[in-house]
């Protein structure tokens, strides 16, 4: 059995975009090629590994066993790559960073050039996604780091605190409501605008929101916050948002804080990285950077 990384990685490939054609497009090689490889993998492995469904192709059973393989492999060769790959005068390497959305757009988005100023020798690369999704991502050695806004399940990660934001109720300023305390009678009345309906903010929103009284009895739902930002901006509705994603809108005098009595909540934001795997000195060094930035 003779089996290569450059397989594996159209493994990968194929895995990541269902269908060969695509596959082929994101590795830069053609078609024929991509698949007379997927075909030496699967005559090497002695069993077939996807099977087609809904349009393109699945992992079968025997794919999604080789799949966390594929990864790990996948994985140490890039961190071989990685040990041989210092500056002289610095630290060089690349350095695969996941974070949920609201992290990822309002804070490490504004960190990570500051990183690269000081380390232009360090490649970054910076996936946003849902928690959910970013911890499935570490745990399965596709990403180095991830940062997410609830604190994992998966059994194989280390966690620690990172940051902590405040959760404020905000509106457009010519909502009717705006800048003045409101009862959660009238709260309850009014037009909610979340995050799309199985999300967790989305959930927490509406929990936090019914133990102060205030019922949503009417809301739309949209799939980023800067959907959310607009919509309220117009002053049709209400939303929960973390302060870090409408601080500048607060300043700027575009959105308004809405006063609830016991209104008093903040997220906690959590650094995830693998239990059985030592921390690459990029990722050290962009964890203390992080830490230590102002």
């Amino acid at each position: 059995m003779r089996i290569t990384l450059r397989q594996l990685m159209i493994f990968k490939a194929i895995c990541t975009e269902r269908q060969i054609s695509k596959a082929a497009k994101l590795m830069h090689m053609s078609t024929p090629a991509v698949s007379m490889a997927l075909k030496e993998l699967e005559n090497s492995l002695g069993c077939r590994l996807f099977e087609r469904a809904g349009g393109g192709l699945e992992l079968n059973a025997h794919g999604k066993i080789i799949l966390p393989y594929a990864n790990e492999m996948l994985s140490k060769g890039n961190e071989l790559e990685k040990l041989f790959n210092f500056a002289e005068d610095g630290v060089k390497g690349c350095l695969v960073i996941g974070s949920s959305k609201t992290v990822g757009n309002y804070v490490l988005s504004r960190k990570i050039p500051l990183f690269k100023d000081k380390y232009p020798d360090v490649k970054i690369k910076l996936i946003i996604e849902n928690s959910l999704v970013i911890e499935k991502m570490v745990s399965e050695k596709e990403i180095d780091l991830g940062f997410i806004d609830a604190k994992p399940a998966s059994r194989n990660l280390i966690c620690e605190q990172w940051m902590q934001d405040k959760l404020c109720i905000v509106s457009g300023c010519s909502h009717p409501v705006a800048k003045q305390a409101c009862s959660s009678h009238i709260l309850s009345e009014q037009l909610w605008v979340f995050d799309h309906e199985s999300s967790l903010s989305h959930i927490r929103a509406v929990q936090l929101l019914k133990s102060l009284n205030v019922y949503v009895r009417n809301d739309i739902c949209m799939s980023t916050i800067g959907a959310i930002k607009r919509a309220i901006g117009t002053g049709i509705g209400l939303s929960v948002l973390p302060y870090v994603a409408i601080k500048e809108e607060l300043e700027r005098g575009e959105l308004c804080l809405i006063d609830l009595k016991g209104w008093d909540y903040k997220r906690t934001y959590w650094s995830i990285q693998r239990e059985s795997d030592e921390l690459s000195l990029q990722s050290n060094i962009f964890l203390n950077f992080l830490n230590n930035a102002s």
